[in-house]
């Protein structure tokens, strides 16, 4: 008899258990779900300057407007996709840029493709960057006569033997380019 009651006790503070447990992991994963929508709003920053560890220097990074940059081979139209990076000190930056176009509702913004860049500072100094691609074609609907492109960019350091973390991505305003 008093193991069928020691069992039972056991069962129900196992079951206990268990709820709090399940309560506790809905209750976290509600709150990451309510999260989410507020990371992801389409909030654009042009410009942002980062302290990833006080191993590192913090740098300054800035996207600029895509531009239309001439007629590559065959007549293609070229875009332009400016940036620079300000680094206080001496040391390695990297900068990644990735290239879209930007598409409305219920659409995907189109990936056109990542570049990177690399400078060495010996003392510091600002590194302006360009890179330079034929527009591609992404929308096919009739009377529409433009791409709409931008650039996001992200830069990272090497000190002291260890590479920075990522930079918070920075994006650059959207141009309209006539095809």
């Amino acid at each position: 008899m008093s193991t069928t009651t020691t069992t039972k006790k056991h069962r129900v503070l196992r079951s206990k258990i268990a709820l709090v447990s399940a309560i506790s992991l809905s209750l976290a994963g509600g709150s990451a779900a309510l999260a989410a929508p507020a990371q992801a709003a389409d909030s654009v920053t042009h410009a942002t300057s980062a302290q990833s560890s006080p191993l590192f220097a913090s740098a300054h990074i800035t996207a600029d407007t895509p531009y239309f940059a001439g007629f590559g081979a065959g007549w293609k139209r070229l875009v332009a996709y400016p940036g620079k990076v300000y680094y206080p000190s001496s040391g390695w930056v990297q900068v990644k840029q990735e290239r879209w176009e930007r598409d409305h509702w219920p659409d995907q913004n189109d990936y056109l493709g990542t570049s990177y860049f690399s400078k060495y500072f010996h003392s510091g100094g600002t590194f302006t960057f360009k890179s330079t691609h034929p527009l591609q074609r992404t929308d096919f609907g009739y009377g529409d006569k433009t791409e709409e492109v931008y650039h996001r960019v992200s830069y990272r350091v090497y000190k002291n033997g260890y590479w920075s973390p990522w930079s918070k991505w920075v994006y650059s305003d959207t141009a309209s380019i006539y095809r």
